[in-house]
């Protein structure tokens, strides 16, 4: 059955919500205790023991250990074993500028985790252990969650208590198993992501549609500038991050549903995504141009069509996208200047077309083996594309009111 994450709000009482966050804290806790032990042997001897029987024998030294559920404990260790593993993966490439895993501030509040066992689910209702080696006692707590409605799913896998800075509160995350929904056909389809342009999408029929990232630019561009008027990290920076947020997720959300019911209507089975994992890494294109680019939401674009893929029957997988914007689709030939100016890509082989759709059509190409827009004669055919642009109802701040007792 395929797997989906429900993202839900938690209700809880007070006392339970305090018991949660005080949990949390002591997972913080065993993080950095782990981590002061790894660094420690570390300098010491410039090695570390990452094996689950040497974390272990630090886990009974840390008092903080006793305070939240035992298996959670033990996923906690596997984050601290991840972040090392990759600490030295990127040592033995070479890449020194890369530190040891760092510590987590006082007081943060690290996610709680459920795999199998640890939490039960009754409609609304969820229910958590939080160990037995408490010195309160209190060995379980009950809480309500709400997620999107219409989302039907047979059993919960896995449960995540985190924290959500930007709202203050208190979330779950449910990995649910779903009824596997039937596949609407047979075509393909390849997205390229961007920043002008959000997708470009290439069919099999070879056909291209555009849908355009300046409305959402524009609303990040907006509440950029409330933030730079505000102290980082204050109650009010915080309310206008977590309102851009709202409003970049619901710009995505329309643009994924607009494309996966395209494909749907279509016959679209399988979709194939740009990976833009570690590309961005190597580009310099200025500080500015930089920020902008490492923010792009790329990833959360990628989340919203796999999820929403999955609920249609819709397979979403990424591909290797190196050099496909580059490349000229018609001659296999790779050449930055090709790209003339912005959209546009020409090549001395006589080849024009949209430069998103052409990086679209290689990506197709290269996912597949095939070209959508090559005909029985072998030559590559200038795709038919359509464009699209995202409403949106306002990107201003309302206006406050003033203070009844100044206004009289």
């Amino acid at each position: 059955m395929p797997l989906l994450t429900l993202k839900a709000q938690i209700h809880a009482a007070p006392e339970v919500e305090a018991l949660l966050k005080e949990a949390m804290r002591s997972a913080t806790k065993v993080y950095n205790g782990l981590l002061w032990h790894l660094r420690e042997a570390y300098q010491k001897t410039g090695r570390v023991d990452l094996s689950r029987k040497g974390l272990n024998r630090i886990l009974k030294g840390l008092p903080r250990a006793k305070d939240y559920y035992s298996m959670s404990v033990q996923l906690t260790r596997e984050e601290v074993r991840e972040a090392y593993k990759a600490f030295f993966a990127l040592k033995r490439q070479g890449k020194t500028r890369h530190q040891a895993p760092g510590f987590r501030r006082k007081g943060y509040l690290s996610p709680l985790r459920y795999v199998q066992s640890g939490f039960k689910v009754e409609g609304d209702r969820v229910t958590v252990s939080l160990g037995t080696g408490r010195k309160d006692g209190v060995r379980q707590v009950s809480f309500r969650v709400a997620h999107r409605p219409g989302v039907q799913y047979e059993r919960v896998r896995q449960l995540s208590i985190v924290y959500d800075k930007l709202s203050g509160r208190l979330e779950a995350r449910l990995t649910v198993e779903v009824e596997a929904a039937p596949k609407p056909g047979k075509g393909r389809a390849a997205l390229d992501l961007g920043e002008t342009v959000l997708m470009a999408a290439a069919f099999d029929d070879g056909s291209a549609y555009l849908y355009s990232g300046r409305g959402l630019k524009a609303v990040r561009r907006y509440w950029q500038k409330v933030r730079a008027n505000l102290k980082r990290g204050s109650r009010r920076w915080r309310e206008v991050a977590h309102r851009e947020r709202l409003q970049v997720d619901h710009l995505l959300r329309q643009a994924a549903l607009h494309f996966l019911r395209e494909c749907a209507r279509r016959g679209v089975g399988e979709v194939v995504v740009g990976d833009l994992l570690g590309l961005r890494e190597g580009l310099d294109y200025g500080e500015v141009l930089n920020q902008r680019l490492h923010a792009w939401p790329y990833r959360k674009l990628v989340e919203i069509l796999r999820y929403k893929g999955a609920l249609m029957g819709i397979a979403v997988r990424e591909v290797e996208e190196r050099k496909t914007s580059t490349t000229c689709h018609a001659c296999g030939k790779a050449s930055p200047s090709n790209r003339k100016h912005r959209g546009f890509y020409a090549c001395s082989c006589g080849w024009r077309a949209q430069a998103d759709v052409n990086g679209a059509l290689n990506i197709y190409e290269r996912a597949f083996q095939v070209s959508p827009v090559k005909g029985s004669s072998g030559r590559v055919a200038r795709p038919v594309v359509r464009s699209f642009r995202l409403g949106w109802h306002g990107v201003h701040e309302p206006k406050r009111e003033e203070n009844p007792s100044r206004a009289s």
